[in-house]
Order: structure tokens, then sequence, then C-alpha cells
């Protein structure tokens, strides 16, 4: 029997592109889940290009009366499938705090839940995939189908970045790694070496190691959303446009006109404003008169903190509990996340907060990340990279939730916040295992490919959503071909290796 395969597509279209090779490539039956705003709707239900079986549009069965939610319903799925619904809901993007257009009460939230999920049984009950292909979970709906799956016991292939790099003889190109996975940051033992990858073989010259690991985010930051003739076209496309989302996507809930433009204002000012702070009061230099711990802040708002580390958002707080925790003797170096910039930085009063724990120094954004691990003492990150970087620079580090594939002995995962004082002293002390370290390397090249996601995501949002400021456009069939057929080898590598992973787990 042909295998089925349920892919979930979202506003990056990856996994449409995928989808194409997949059909052309192997012998299945294609599903599809499709998140998108009303005007590339209209491409996707025409469309030819990729013979799904069946496609079901998320938005068209989501929240469509006002009703009082059923609790009975909503207490039985978390029995069933074991998903602490709140906790994943309360830590949205779209429920909490970042929402600045609107607030949804606790019965919308628990209403759009139980829409989703009868959405997602029904479609598991008809269309019963064998796999699942979708994205990094990176919110509350995608994240709940994932966790639904996984219930089920259905085959899951997530793309997920290893959080190492490729670099070139040259240093003059490098990639993400990736491998195809049921779950982010399994964190588990180092396994055995098995065999050389195959899919290496037009990268032999390439050296596998810990080169940038901040490469492709900062390649992302440095060409999204830049382009300020381009947010002028978005700006008029939205000014003059009907858009009627605002009704039917609860993401679009609030963003009247006016509300957005008077916004959109508001936040580009503030930006300047906060420019104008970092670069007065934040030093790119690297320097001290003590030994000093380094923390990396994470971008807001993101996946890495609301699920990947829901009871740590509040990084403000995590700082200060790290400088009350430190030795005597020591200072704090936090640094914020270079990506930022697309979210207009940090608050003044934020940093502000930061600057005035007494044993802590806020670097600027741009400050060199490697020159900060190279000379701290231990670096300790949420759930960041820099954690597994630390390594490579013969320094240890702690984690307050898993990072990467496979464990590394120089990496303290903290199970208490109560232990970080100990927790600190400890791994202060710790050497790192080079021996390890290769091993490590290798296992990543032995279980990883190479796919350039980041250009092929910024290419499509300029093409396709006016630089990355606006996500309403309408689709043309003839485009959608083109910019397909410009990354069809790209696609049918990367189809290659899902073949091989899918007849791999169904043997």
């Amino acid at each position: 029997m042909k295998p089925k395969l349920l892919v979930w597509i979202d506003s990056q279209f990856s996994t449409f592109g995928l989808a194409k090779s997949l059909q052309e490539m192997f012998s299945c039956e294609l599903f599809s889940i499709i998140e998108i705003t009303n005007e590339p709707k209209k491409f996707f239900k025409e469309q030819q290009i990729v013979k799904f079986k069946k496609t079901w549009f998320y938005y068209d069965f989501i929240l469509k009366t006002k009703r009082k939610p059923d609790l009975n319903y909503l207490k039985s799925i978390e029995e069933k499938y074991d998903i602490p619904l709140w906790l994943i809901a309360a830590n949205d993007r779209i429920f909490n705090h970042f929402n600045r257009f609107y607030k949804f009460s606790s019965n919308e939230i628990l209403s759009i839940l139980e829409d989703e999920i009868k959405l997602y049984e029904m479609i598991l009950d008809e269309a019963r995939p064998d796999f699942i292909i979708m994205p990094t979970t990176h919110q509350q709906h995608n994240h709940i189908f994932y966790k639904i799956c996984k219930a089920r016991n259905i085959k899951i292939l997530m793309m997920i970045p290893t959080r190492t790099s490729i670099a070139t003889d040259s240093l003059s190109k490098q990639a993400n790694m990736w491998q195809l996975t049921d779950e982010m940051d399994k964190f588990l033992p180092l396994p055995k070496i098995t065999k050389q990858n195959k899919h290496k073989k037009n990268i032999q010259k390439e050296k596998i190691e810990i080169a940038d690991l901040d490469y492709s985010v900062k390649k992302f930051s440095a060409t999204f959303q830049t382009s300020g003739s381009k947010f002028f076209k978005a700006f008029l496309k939205f000014l003059f446009t009907k858009d009627d989302n605002i009704q039917t996507h609860y993401t679009y809930f609030g963003r009247s006109k006016s509300k957005v433009i008077f916004k959109t204002a508001a936040d580009r000012l503030r930006k300047k404003y906060r420019e104008n702070f970092i670069e007065k009061n934040l030093s790119r230099t690297v320097e001290s008169d003590y030994p000093f711990v380094y923390f990396p802040l994470h971008q807001e708002q993101e996946r890495i903190t609301l699920i990947g580390a829901p009871f740590y958002i509040n990084q403000i707080e995590v700082v200060q509990k790290i400088a009350q925790s430190l030795p005597v003797g020591y200072k704090l170096y936090v640094k914020d996340h270079t990506v930022m910039k697309v979210r207009g930085w940090r608050s003044v009063s934020e940093m502000k907060k930061i600057m005035s724990f007494y044993n802590v120094k806020l670097l600027h954004p741009l400050a060199n990340s490697d020159e900060l691990i190279k000379k701290c003492d231990l670096v300790i990150s949420i759930k960041g990279s820099s954690a597994i970087e630390a390594a490579f620079h013969n320094k240890p580090s702690i984690i307050f939730e898993n990072v990467g594939m496979y464990k590394l002995s120089s990496i303290h995962r903290l199970q208490s916040i109560v232990e970080l004082p100990q927790a600190i002293r400890n791994s202060l002390k710790k050497k790192v295992n080079r021996n390890e370290l290769k091993k490590y390397l290798d296992v990543v090249n032995e279980h990883s490919f190479k796919f350039p996601y980041s250009e092929i995501v910024v290419d499509f949002e300029d093409q396709f959503k006016i630089g990355g400021y606006y996500a309403n456009v309408e689709m043309k069939p003839q485009k959608v071909m083109k910019f397909l057929e410009k990354y069809k080898l790209e696609f049918t590598q990367l189809a290659m290796i899902y073949i091989e992973k899918i007849k791999q787990l169904s043997n």
C-alpha cells in the first residue's frame, strides 16, 4: 500500500515545495492542512501543482460561533492525550501579553482549542496518515496538533536545526545543518558512529565544525524587512486593500487599519529611541577586570522561550536570579539577540532594569558573541546554541531546558532554579572533554544534512510578501512555478532524504 503523508503547510511555503518533489519522486498519497491568509488561500484552492487527495484549511474551522467552550470535552482531551492545554495556550504569542491588538477572553481561547482539536481528530480519523510532515512547531495550534499525533503514535518528520554549521575551506559560505526527527532538542546520549552519511558526497572538502552558529540568523536579520521602498509599497497595499482576515482569522483580531497604522508608526519611533539609547549606553568591547559569566538573551517573541521554555519567559527575572547566584568576585555579562532588531529592540525600561542589577553588565547587541564565550568562565543559557558553542571554546555551560539533539558532559541541565548557585560553582570547575567533542561532530556529520532554509524563506518573503512586510498578497501560479523551479535542486535533494527516512521508518 502507498504510505499516506499528511503535510502541514504554513506561510513560509517550504513544505509545499517539498510536497511537490515528493509527488514527483515517491509513490504516496498526499493530504494537507494549510494555515494561510485569505489572498494566498485562493492559490492553494485552485492550484494543480501538487495533487493532494484532500486539503483542510485551518482557519475555515476555527471560532466560527461565539459560545461557551465544552469544558468536559477539553478535560477529556487532556486526559486522553496527556496534553497540558493551558500551559501551551497561555504561552502562545497571540493569546498572551505579546499581542498588542486584542485581548482574548478565556472562553475565546478555550473555544479556539476546542475547535482545532475537533478538527485535528476529524482529519486524523479520516486521512489515517502514516506520516506527518510539518515545520517545527512554533505556536499553540501546530504544537497541539503535534502532541496529538505523538500520542496517537503517528510518525512525525520535522526538519530540526542541529545547531552546528558547515564551514567551507574559504569560510565564505556557511549553512546550518538539519536533522529529520520527531522532536526538537532531544538531548540524547551520544550514539555510536555507524557509517558515513551518503548525503555528504557533495561536501567532501568541507569540515564540520562550530564555525558560526548564528550565521543563518545573522543573514536573516541582515536581509529581512530591510527595504524602505518595499515597506512603503506594503503600506500602500495595506491602506488601499480590503482585508477581511480581521473577521475570519482570530490571529488578526483587533487589527483595524487605524490601529495598525498608529502602532506601526509608534513602533518605528520607539525603535529609533531604543537604538539611540543602545548606541549611547552599551559597549561593544569585551573588557573586564573581573572573571565573568556570560548570559545571552533570547529573541522575543519566539518559540524558544514560549513553547520551548514556558517557565522562563521573563528573561529579566532570569538575569536577576543568575546574578544573585554568582560567587563573590564574578560579574554577569548579558547581551541581547541581534534579531531583536526585527522586533524593534528591547524596551529601554527593560535595558535599564538589567543595568540596575549590582553585578551585571549589559553589552551592545552587536558585541562579539564569539569573543564573549572565549573570555568568560561559564556560559548560562535558557535554551540556546551558545551552550554548545561554549564547549568548542573549552568552556562549560548551564542550560534551563534541553539544547540540541545530543548531550555533552560539559553542559549541565538545570533541574530546578534553586540548584542554580551550586550548579554554577560545580560547573566552573568542569573541564571539557575534547574527545567527546570530536565524537559529537562525527555524529552530527553522520545524521544530518544541509539545506538553505533561511535563504529560501527570505527569498519567498521578498517575492511574495513585499519584503516580509505584508502577508495577505495573492500568489500567481506562474510566479509560484518560477520560484519552485529556482529551488528545484534543493527541494529534490530534500525529498530524497525524506523518502529514505520514510522507507527506514516503514521497515
